[in-house]
């Protein structure tokens, strides 16, 4: 299961107990085109994401490298997506990286 999440391009699924029950969450691919177009984000953003989709994480410099911007665009870029809950950052000075914010939007359907 794991192995075709992370195929498929998505995040692992987690395993957690609730009582007597085993429970598997699996995460679905909401960051569609379409949704995308909605946060208005720049050239450089939407590479971002695409990149984490099949991907788990990415740093400041791998950016960067990816988008070819400076590195102060590149932390403004990876701010403003944390500021609207498309990723969250993880870590601590040198040791900063960013995923995407999958739990933040659960399909609860």
């Amino acid at each position: 299961m794991t192995t075709g999440c992370r195929d498929a391009g998505l995040p692992e699924p987690e395993f957690s107990q609730s009582g007597g029950d085993f429970v598997v969450t699996l995460w679905r691919d909401w960051l569609k085109e379409s949704v995308l177009a909605e946060f208005g984000l720049n050239e450089r953003q939407n590479k971002i994401i695409v990149f984490l989709k099949s991907h788990a994480r990415i740093t400041n410099a791998e950016c960067q490298s990816l988008t070819g911007a400076a590195r102060k665009a590149t932390s403004r870029d990876l701010g403003g997506l944390v500021d609207i809950g498309l990723l969250i950052r993880f870590g601590e000075r040198r040791g900063v990286y960013y995923s995407l914010a999958w739990n933040k939007h659960k399909d609860t359907n």
